[in-house]
C-alpha cells in the first residue's frame, strides 16, 4: 500500500491529489536525474525506478529497512565524503527532521560543485508523526532556508493550490469529525466519515483534477493555501 499509493495514486486515495501533485514534479525532473544519487530518508524508496539509469542510486534512513543501503547517524548526518553525488533526493522527509538548518548543510556538503537537489516537504498539512513530526514551511520560508544554505534555486513553490489544496484539506477535516466517548454522535459521525469516504473522495478527487494548473505554483502566487513545497537547488560551481 505504501509503494502503490505514491507511485499509482488513484481517485480513492485519501492522500490522492497531493501524492499525484508530488509525483508530477519528481517525474518532471526524472529527465535531469544523472550520476551518483543520494536518497536522504528513503523510507520504502518508492520512486527508485526512476534512477535506473543513474550510476549508482544511495537509499539511506535512520531506520533500517528492505530497501535501505546505509543508516543515517543519530544525528541525521550521512557519514558521507564531501562532494559525493551529483543528486540528492528528498520527498516528504523535511517535516520530520528536528533541524532543518543541518539537513540543508548535509545535502549541499554531499554535492558536487553544480549537483543538484531535488526537495519536496508540507505547507499545510495535518500533524502525522512517524515517530515525530517538527515543521511546516511557507514557501517563502522554505526558499529563503535553501539560498541560506547555500544553495541556487532553479524553481521552486507551493504545490496542491486552489481547489486542489482545498479539497485534499477537505478530506482531513472530515475524517477528524470524531465524538469522544462514544455514542450517539460518535455512531453518526462515523457514518458521516464512512459515506464521504466512499462517495466524496473520489468525487472530488474527480473535481480536483478538473484543475491541472493548481498542482503548483511559483513562491510568489496569490494562493495562500497550498498543501506542500518543493525545490529544485543547485550547489554552485567553483
Amino acid at each position: 500500500m505504501y509503494l502503490r499509493i505514491r507511485q499509482r495514486p488513484r481517485l480513492w486515495d485519501g492522500d490522492y491529489v497531493s501524492l499525484c501533485d508530488v509525483h508530477r514534479v519528481v517525474v518532471r525532473c526524472q529527465v535531469g536525474f544523472r550520476g551518483d544519487v543520494y536518497d536522504y530518508g528513503c523510507g520504502g524508496a518508492p520512486y527508485a525506478d526512476l534512477f535506473r539509469g543513474c550510476r549508482s542510486y544511495v537509499k539511506a534512513d535512520v531506520v533500517p529497512g528492505p530497501v535501505v543501503d546505509k543508516l543515517l547517524g543519530a544525528d541525521g548526518m550521512t557519514g558521507e565524503r564531501d562532494g559525493a553525488y551529483d543528486w540528492v533526493f528528498s520527498t516528504q522527509v523535511l517535516e520530520h527532521v528536528p533541524e532543518p538548518a543541518n539537513y540543508f548543510r548535509e545535502c549541499w556538503r554531499i554535492l558536487r560543485p553544480g549537483g543538484e537537489l531535488l526537495i519536496t516537504t508540507h505547507g499545510f498539512y495535518p500533524e502525522h508523526g512517524c515517530p515525530h513530526d517538527f515543521h511546516r514551511w511557507t514557501a517563502d520560508c522554505f526558499l529563503r532556508e535553501l539560498r541560506g544554505a547555500g544553495f541556487e534555486i532553479v524553481t521552486g513553490g507551493k504545490l496542491s493550490t486552489g481547489v486542489r489544496g482545498s479539497v485534499q484539506m477537505l478530506h482531513h477535516c472530515v475524517w477528524n469529525l470524531r465524538a469522544p466517548g462514544g455514542g450517539p454522535w460518535s455512531l453518526l459521525l462515523g457514518l458521516v466519515r464512512k459515506t464521504y469516504g466512499w462517495l466524496g473522495v473520489p468525487v472530488l478527487n474527480w473535481m480536483a483534477d478538473r484543475f491541472p494548473g493548481q498542482a503548483e505554483a511559483s513562491a510568489d502566487s496569490v494562493g495562500a493555501l497550498y498543501i506542500g513545497v518543493y525545490a529544485h537547488a543547485r550547489k554552485p560551481r567553483g
